[in-house]
């Protein structure tokens, strides 16, 4: 690849968008009815003569409190018949799916893993908290009317479905992404959110009539807007979605206007470019050459640095002066997963990788590899060694490209980040497995030989595990914690 140290001014020029059609979903939770007592209620209990109804799962109750299902009443966490799916097994899952919907027995606790590492320092991060596999929480009792036992129990938030009256209540099965089989996902609102809405590595989406949090798809080639959820930037070929600011987009992807009427969507900037080759950039004429970076990278015009793209906290963050610039430490812009990562001399004559977040690691054997012998008079980069590839740091709101999941495995300065590895397997949790690209959702918990989820930031594990905290340092403010 030929290195680029032009400098070059930006043209405002935007890209051709084929966008698909946009629907609200339904609101949030309300009264329904008069009662004098919660027998009388259809959904959710009775307060002064009114039915109400709090949730549907936990994440729609404050801090703190977890949803009683069988009335739909957010509940402090710990007290009886609460449902226990986030934080590791509460006090036992509440049954609701028998005869009267009685409230089913509190399951025990599930036992904690052992507290893993956290993981090698260098911005990349070799595994952290990959203790071993803790026990999982035991079910409650379910409900029963007249001694006989209730209804099999319905699947809860990512489990795999076959239809809608598989799912808990709240709760539709639908594709987990263009082609992928189907989960039990909860429905959304806000086309393009990737808020507390949806479960992390989710956005919400309109999906053929339904708004519901299916997996983002940003960054999937495309050719049309029907290979994508949301929309394909025909001229890139890669698919987008809405966005509020480059937080809700993942790393190595700003948020900008584009289109005719224009709408604000995640465009890519880790790609390479220079004089005659722009056609990766949004704008012909959105080419980066600055003097700093030794691969020349595209860009596009901001605000403010909340457009641009955002690394894991902890980071020296992308910066905004009319046009998105890449901080000091960034020396390139080749995109996470890139193989073999590569290298070259900076101006101070250091050698350097040219990766969108100048990390990179083997994700097969989770070490970082050292670069190679590189000439500083060589007029192209230099390849790293074998499986050598570049990796990027993330943050759980805006996640990673297609492909990859936010896991916080990474470390730098003390602190765990979050990193994209690969999520190309079929491993469900709890599957065997040896590297991350087995799993579903991109974490293999080596210690156990285990398919997993991180669940930090959500507290969403699949039927048959629990979200357990493994000790070790916390990420993006809140204890680290994974399904196993």
């Amino acid at each position: 690849m030929p290195l680029h140290h032009l400098a070059s001014s930006l043209v405002a020029a935007l890209g051709a968008l084929g966008l698909a059609a946009l629907a609200a979903g339904p609101g949030a939770c309300a009264s329904t009815g008069g009662c004098q007592r919660n027998s009388e209620c259809a959904q959710g209990y009775c307060v002064q003569g009114q039915c109400h109804q709090d949730c549907v799962v936990d994440l729609d109750c404050k801090y703190g409190e977890v949803c009683n299902k069988p009335i739909s009443r957010c509940d402090p966490a710990g007290s009886a018949g609460s449902a226990g799916t986030d934080g590791g097994g509460g006090s036992g899952a509440s049954s609701g799916a028998g005869g009267s919907g009685a409230t089913g027995g509190s399951g025990a606790t599930g036992g904690s893993g052992a507290t893993g590492g956290t993981g090698a320092t260098g911005g990349t991060g070799a595994t952290g908290g990959t203790g071993a596999t803790g026990g999982t929480g035991a079910t409650g009792g379910t409900g029963a009317t007249g001694g006989s036992g209730g209804a099999p129990a319905k699947k809860v938030e990512l489990d795999r479905c076959k239809s809608d009256s598989d799912c808990q209540s709240g709760l539709v099965c639908r594709p987990y992404g263009k082609g992928q089989p189907k989960r039990c996902l909860r429905t959304c609102s806000s086309v393009g959110s990737t808020t507390a809405t949806c479960p992390a590595g989710g956005r919400c989406e309109l999906v053929n009539g339904t708004t519901y949090c299916s997996r983002s798809d940003v960054g999937k080639t495309c050719a049309a807007a029907t290979d994508c959820q949301f929309a394909c930037l025909t001229a890139q070929k890669y698919c987008t979605s809405k966005c509020n600011s480059g937080a809700d987009c993942p790393n190595g992807y700003g948020c900008e206007p584009v289109g005719s009427p224009a709408q604000n969507v995640c465009v890519k900037l880790d790609a390479p470019c220079g004089p005659g080759n722009t056609s990766a950039c949004i704008a012909a004429a959105a080419c980066d050459q600055s003097a700093t970076l030794v691969v020349s990278g595209c860009t596009m015009a901001c605000n403010s640095a909340a457009d641009c793209p955002q690394r894991a906290a902890g980071l020296s963050p992308w910066t905004c002066n009319g046009i998105c610039r890449r901080p000091a430490d960034v020396f390139g812009p080749l995109q996470g997963g890139s193989t073999p990562a590569q290298y070259a001399c900076n101006g101070s004559g250091q050698v350097v990788n040219v990766c969108n977040d100048a990390q990179h690691m083997n994700f097969t054997s989770f070490t970082i590899p050292n670069p190679p012998s590189v000439s500083c008079s060589a007029t192209i980069t230099t390849d790293g060694v074998s499986g050598d590839a570049c990796v990027d740091s993330c943050r759980y709101q805006g996640g990673c490209a297609s492909g990859f999941s936010c896991v916080g495995v990474g470390s730098v300065g003390g602190n765990r980040i979050g990193l994209c590895l690969p999520a190309t397997g079929s491993g469900e949790v709890g599957s065997s497995c040896s590297t991350d690209s087995q799993c579903v959702f991109g974490y293999c918990n080596r210690t156990a030989g285990k398919c997993s989820r991180d669940c930090s930031r959500d507290g969403l594990c699949p039927t048959g595990s629990t979200c357990t905290a493994t000790g070790g340092p916390a990420i993006e403010g809140q204890p680290f914690k994974r399904c196993q």
